[in-house]
């Protein structure tokens, strides 16, 4: 086991609640599964934590939370925090928590007309953090404003997590969401941006990147202490364990035609669980990684060359 990666649904409570969302409902971790989840991590003692804390939208109940996520971190260096969040309210204690070493944090931005709006309040908001990741749903809605999402990523080097919607109800006809993601890499290209800090649909030049690994070293812990493969599957799929008593790990299985892909270093096979191969979706991550893989390459050439020429 490489590593463990919990993600942790602290609450189905939302401010928001987009159209394109799973989660559903109005239940709240309760102090007692964290400790249950406390007991879990600390078994496995040698291994890289990442604790990922999500929902819902997890700053609602910050109060919550904090107290688990400040003693494991103080438990083992090798400890990590990220808090996935719209970040329109945001508990003035929630700052602190934000500057900690091994803490980071994922900006849900979409841009759509109504749906995680780009405004001054996000951008001044987002601008506090010290190493902040921009995370984005693609749909039919906001695909024409990621030319502005883009520049904004762009003149700040942010990291950028593209996603078209698990279930497709709101993806883009495949053809315009390739040509939008192609007009996205031009303008990040202007802004002589790192293009291992982006990924889409699971590809990623990352260093380090395992793909999927749900119901592995990734698992998801439920409000009431249950653990499912994903998150998307709370409540709808069988769950594999609880925090009392562990999970039974279950490996993603590794499909022929992935690992025959070109691109299966850097993608591992889009989401395992709802995504059959071959898929459109496989055509637009392959057009999408020729670009960024070019750009990466050319970036590594650059001060080579520089080099030489001193």
């Amino acid at each position: 086991m490489d590593f463990l990666s919990p993600w942790i649904h602290t609450t189905e409570r939302c401010n928001l609640r987009c159209h394109y969302c799973y989660v559903r409902g109005d239940a709240v971790m309760s102090p007692k599964v964290y400790g249950g989840l406390r007991w879990l991590l600390t078994r496995t003692k040698e291994t890289p934590i990442h604790l990922r804390f999500a929902g819902g939208e997890p700053l609602l109940v910050f109060d919550m939370w904090e107290p688990f996520a400040r003693w494991m971190l103080d438990y083992h260096r090798d400890v990590t925090a990220e808090v996935l969040t719209n970040f329109r309210v945001v508990p003035e204690s929630f700052w602190k928590f934000a500057e900690l070493p091994r803490v980071n944090v994922s900006v849900s931005i979409d841009n759509g007309d109504k749906v995680k709006v780009l405004d001054k309040e996000i951008v001044e908001k987002t601008a506090r953090l010290k190493n902040p990741w921009i995370m984005t749903t693609i749909t039919k809605e906001n695909i024409e404003k990621l030319d502005t999402l883009a520049a904004f990523i762009g003149m700040n080097n942010y990291g950028w997590c593209l996603t078209t919607d698990y279930f497709e109800a709101t993806t883009p006809p495949w053809e315009e969401l390739a040509i939008k993601l192609l007009e996205v890499v031009e303008i990040l290209k202007q802004f002589n941006y790192d293009f291992t800090r982006i990924s889409f649909n699971n590809f990623s030049v990352k260093s380090g990147f395992s793909g999927c690994r749900a119901g592995d070293e990734m698992f998801t812990v439920a409000c009431n202490g249950d653990i499912y493969k994903c998150q998307t599957l709370i409540g709808k799929g069988k769950k594999i364990g609880d925090v009392w008593s562990g999970y039974k790990r279950t490996t993603p299985p590794v499909r022929k035609l992935c690992e025959e892909c070109s691109i299966y270093g850097y993608c591992k096979g889009w989401c395992p669980i709802y995504y059959k191969v071959p898929h459109p979706i496989c055509n637009v991550i392959k057009l999408f990684a020729k670009e960024v893989i070019t750009e990466v390459a050319n970036a590594e050439r650059l001060p080579m060359q520089h080099s030489v020429r001193c």
